[in-house]
């Protein structure tokens, strides 16, 4: 059963599919908005590099 690895929640295998990176996911709906979720990874902290 596919969780959050940030939470521990249950998260759909279509959430994994669409949000996941290598059949993983770091955030989740009950943990991060879905603003968060989307964002890129430079996006989040500022895009300082």
């Amino acid at each position: 059963m596919p969780e959050c690895q940030h939470c521990g929640a249950f998260v759909t295998r279509d959430f994994v599919r669409v949000f996941g990176v290598d059949g993983e996911v770091r955030e989740c709906p009950a943990c991060s908005t879905y603003r968060e979720i989307t964002a890129a990874p430079n996006d989040r902290d500022g895009g300082s590099e």
